[in-house]
């Protein structure tokens, strides 16, 4: 790989635990278009919700891969006297997966990892909530990271 480039888990598990934003880029009738989500990592799974309607559902119901990243520690770094030795510092992964739409049952696992990732405990669910909640479980294929510090 290039220098300052990893496929090493224990350093992309740490990057995507940190990381508050997953950049997920999906395609559809329109053309490609990134969105930000809330995200939990476990293994080679990325989990991710949506509501029932609109592109990033449209987008999702069809399986079709998708591409993601995610950084950290993101900041300037100061150069010397001109414009390129200016410069930014980071932590990032970039990815690709295919998408499936958990059932019912697996909903929760998704959820699960959601709630514990962002509030570090499991909560209630309010079922008029789940009813109108889809959950995905992106399977990764590839991931990679790149350190700049």
């Amino acid at each position: 790989m290039r220098k300052g480039y990893t496929d090493d888990a224990s350093i992309i598990a740490e990057i995507l635990a940190e990381a508050d934003v997953l950049w997920l880029a999906l395609t559809d009738a329109d053309g490609p278009y990134c969105v930000p989500v809330n995200f939990a990592a476990n293994g080679n799974t990325i989990y991710i919700h949506t509501g029932k309607y609109g592109r990033k559902a449209t987008a999702l119901a069809t399986g079709a891969p998708v591409a993601f990243s995610a950084a950290v520690d993101v900041r300037m770094r100061a150069g010397g006297d001109t414009a390129c030795d200016q410069g930014y510092l980071f932590r990032s992964i970039m990815g690709q997966g295919i998408p499936r739409q958990l059932d019912h049952a697996e909903k929760h696992i998704g959820l699960d990892q959601l709630a514990t990732k962002y509030m570090k405990t499991r909560l209630p669910y309010q079922k008029s909530v789940l009813s109108a909640t889809i959950v995905y479980a992106i399977a990764i294929e590839t991931i990679s990271a790149r350190i700049k510090e």
